[in-house]
C-alpha cells in the first residue's frame, strides 16, 4: 500500500466512524431523505451514510462497467424486474478486466447486464440484498450518478447524458459540453477516475443534488488541475 492510498484510507475509516453522530445533523435540509439513489459504484452507499439516511437502493458495495450501467439506467423498471443469477468470472463478458483485477467477488447478472458485487463474501449475501434494497425503491424520488470509469467512452457519456432523468450527474475528465457533467478534480488517469469515494462530495454539493438544485462546486479548481492532468499524459 503507498502513502496516498494509507491515507485516504484513513480519511474514509475515520468519516465513517464520524457518519454516525453528525449524519443526522448533515440531512436537515434535505426536502425528502426518502431518496433512491442509483449509482454505478460505491459512491451512493458513501453517501446514504455520510448523511445518515437509510439505504433505498440496491446499488450498494458494488460497480457496473460503464456499458451495462448506461444500459441499466436507460431501462430501470425492466431490469430489477428481473431474476438476479450469478456467473462466473471466466462466463463474463467483462472477463480479461475481472482477471486482471483479480476479481473473486460475485458477478451478478439481470438478462445482458452484468455486475460485480465487490463488497459481497457470497452470492448468497448478494442476492438477499439485492432483493431487500430493490424492494424499497422509491420510484418518484430517485437520482442517478455514473462516473466516467470502467471502460467509459464517448458513446457512454452521450447516451447518459440523454437520459429522461432531471436528477442526473456525471463526473467527467474533461468538458464534454454535455448538461449533466461534473468536472471531477481529482486523481485521473488517462481518462478515467479510478477511485471517486474518497473525495465523493469535494465537486458536488449533495444536498442540492438530491434537492434538484444546481449542485455543482469547485469547478473552476477542477478544470485548472484537469488541464494540467491532461497536459502531463501528453
Amino acid at each position: 500500500m503507498t502513502y496516498k492510498e494509507f491515507k485516504d484510507a484513513v480519511r474514509v475509516k475515520t468519516r465513517e466512524k464520524m457518519n454516525i453522530y453528525l449524519g443526522k445533523y448533515r440531512n436537515r435540509k434535505l426536502s425528502n431523505k426518502n431518496v433512491t439513489i442509483i449509482s454505478n459504484n460505491c459512491w451512493g452507499g458513501h453517501v446514504y451514510r455520510y448523511l445518515g439516511i437509510e439505504y433505498l437502493s440496491p446499488t450498494i458495495g458494488l460497480y457496473f462497467f460503464a456499458d451495462d450501467y448506461v444500459k441499466f439506467c436507460k431501462n430501470l423498471k425492466y431490469y430489477i424486474d428481473q431474476e438476479l443469477q450469478f456467473i462466473s468470472v471466466d462466463e463474463s463478458k467483462h472477463k480479461d478486466n475481472l482477471v486482471e483485477r483479480n476479481t473473486i467477488c460475485p458477478i451478478g447478472v439481470l438478462d445482458d447486464v452484468e455486475i460485480v458485487f465487490l463488497h459481497y463474501k457470497s452470492q448468497q449475501e448478494a442476492l438477499e440484498k439485492w432483493k431487500r434494497r430493490s424492494k424499497r425503491i422509491n420510484w418518484n424520488n430517485i437520482v442517478f450518478k455514473f462516473s466516467e470509469q470502467n471502460y467509459c467512452s464517448m458513446k457512454e457519456i452521450i447516451e447518459f447524458d440523454k437520459l429522461p432523468y432531471d436528477r442526473k450527474i456525471m463526473f467527467t475528465t474533461k468538458d464534454y459540453h454535455v448538461k449533466s457533467q461534473i468536472l471531477w478534480g481529482g486523481i485521473c488517469i488517462k481518462g478515467d477516475i479510478p477511485n471517486d469515494t474518497v473525495l465523493f462530495r469535494k465537486f458536488i454539493d449533495l444536498i442540492k443534488f438530491i434537492n434538484g438544485k444546481d449542485c455543482k462546486k469547485r469547478q473552476r479548481y477542477a478544470e485548472k488541475r484537469l488541464k494540467k492532468l491532461n497536459k502531463a499524459e501528453v
